[in-house]
């Protein structure tokens, strides 16, 4: 046995188990709240989708968050947006969501003038 080998087996403390697709959805939900963004959730097989909007459905997998975002390539190629984090992909999907419903000017109460 070498001097500087420790006599013992040296132990990792386990890992916590990654967060599940369903939990991370509602992680996801929970901060497009507070962008003030609703979604709904769609369980489906071993992912969950998020419909935030009428073309903007974002997927939750084991490896991410991905969505189509409504920007595009320079020759009209769809982009493809992957997110490792919900805070990234809630900033992200914030971002595209104000693309596909821009907020409507509001018209400020005023008199008619007189006649």
């Amino acid at each position: 046995m070498d001097a500087f080998m420790l006599p013992y087996a040296a132990v990792r403390p386990a890992s916590p188990a990654p967060p599940s697709p369903r939990e991370t959805a509602g992680s996801l939900k929970k901060a497009l709240a507070a962008h003030g963004i609703s979604a709904d959730l769609i369980e489906d097989m071993d992912r969950v989708q998020l419909s935030l909007c009428h073309g903007l459905i974002a997927v939750v997998q084991d490896d991410g968050i991905w969505w189509h975002s409504p920007r595009h390539l320079p020759p009209g190629i769809p982009l493809c947006v992957h997110r490792g984090t919900v805070q990234g992909a809630a900033e992200a999907l914030a971002i595209d969501y104000l693309l596909l419903n821009p907020p409507r000017p509001v018209e400020e109460p005023h008199e008619a003038p007189s006649a």
